[in-house]
């Protein structure tokens, strides 16, 4: 009986001792530059584009040691920007559709592609972001949908990164709550809202937890876990881990057909969601980073996954009339004049200096546009 009394005296001691480190650093990391999103707003039958909080305040911060911080707003609308959007406004408009590269939580708004189009354009026109982290080609086409019903744009400019294709099927999306593509037996795709499931205590709980949201967004400690559980080196030898373009390199027969088929549907479908003739797109093609700051990496690079994606949306692309902005050349020449990288250490989004190569690109594919043809020099 002694014993066991001793027992749970030491266990509780130790509970006791967790506890209370554990709520000392959530209260330290509470003081501190946490990653923290805007909280989501799941969409609806009635509002089917999912988007943040309106006028929500967030802090993003990269790296365990909050290396680099940036702090921003969800505007009105729930879109990350730095100004409300007007339904009712007349001047010449550019929608600009993406994921987290077009969202740029890690840059601050007037940095990023928008912010910098927005600047270029001045009173002559407006610029408005429509983008959220894990949206692929499937929600470009919901985001475009949604800018003509509502704002009626006159151009579009849509970025393209790795994890673009596969992603916009349903059996390999990242994230729910967006639309995405549900096979069909005659080989077509239906293009429908991925309803968003209500979080559980435990996803609630981690929301509000700066201890949780540090672990998994500044550690990244997911990321640990999975390397750490890799203990049978033969399987995971066996397993293609090398990844281009934010997305696994292996490029077999059957994922390769499967993204020919979502650009098709993408081209096809753009054009009609938006309310534009192709003409007046501009697909923005992401780089294969960091694989283009070293020759021969490229040219390995060009035959994974997202290598013969992105070439065959390129061809097909213009082929069809789109404007096609193909941010290989840009990039490579911007490190060849100097050779810093155009994304943050242990983060492949673009950082600052990624988007002025991106704006100055998309300012020269529109360059013939009224509004931008006219900005003084």
């Amino acid at each position: 009986m002694q014993r066991l009394r001793a027992f749970l005296f030491n266990l509780l001691t130790v509970a006791a001792s967790v506890a209370f480190t554990l709520l000392m650093l959530e209260g330290v990391l509470r003081l501190l530059p946490v990653a923290r999103a805007p909280p989501v707003e799941p969409p609806t039958a009635d509002n089917p584009i999912q988007r943040y909080a309106p006028n929500q305040s967030f802090t993003w911060s990269l790296g365990w040691n909050f290396f680099h911080v940036v702090r921003g707003r969800s505007n009105a609308q729930g879109f990350l920007a730095d100004y409300d959007y007007d339904r009712t406004a007349t001047t010449p408009l550019v929608a600009v559709a993406g994921d987290s590269f077009v969202e740029a939580l890690n840059v601050a708004f007037a940095e990023t592609l928008a912010g910098r189009l927005q600047a270029a354009l001045g009173a002559r026109g407006r610029v408005y972001a429509f983008a959220q982290s894990g949206s692929p080609l499937s929600q470009y086409v919901a985001y475009a949908a949604h800018a003509c019903a509502v704002y009626h744009p006159e151009r579009l400019v849509v970025v393209v990164v790795g994890n673009d294709f596969d992603e916009s099927v349903y059996a390999h999306r990242h994230r729910n709550g967006i639309f995405h593509l549900y096979p069909r037996p005659d080989g077509g795709f239906d293009h429908r809202l991925t309803p968003l499931p209500a979080p559980g205590p435990l996803e609630r709980i981690a929301r509000r937890s700066a201890l949780a949201l540090y672990l998994m967004r500044n550690v990244g400690i997911t990321n640990v876990i999975a390397e750490t559980l890799r203990i049978n080196l033969a399987q995971a030898a066996a397993q293609d881990n090398r990844y281009v373009g934010n997305t696994l390199a292996e490029a077999n027969p059957a994922r390769i057909a499967e993204g020919e088929q979502v650009i098709a549907w993408f081209l096809d479908t753009l054009p009609g969601a938006a309310c534009l003739a192709a003409r007046d797109i501009v697909l923005v093609v992401d780089a294969m980073r960091p694989h283009i700051y070293d020759d021969n990496e490229l040219k390995k690079a060009r035959a994974s996954y997202f290598g013969l994606m992105r070439a065959k949306l390129i061809a097909d692309a213009a082929a069809k009339g789109f404007v096609v902005v193909d941010m290989e050349a840009p990039l490579l020449a911007a490190y060849g004049a100097q050779p810093i990288p155009f994304e943050f250490p242990g983060d492949m989004h673009w950082n600052a200096r990624g988007h002025v190569a991106a704006a100055a690109a998309v300012l020269k594919a529109l360059a013939a546009w009224p509004p931008l043809a006219a900005r003084p020099d």
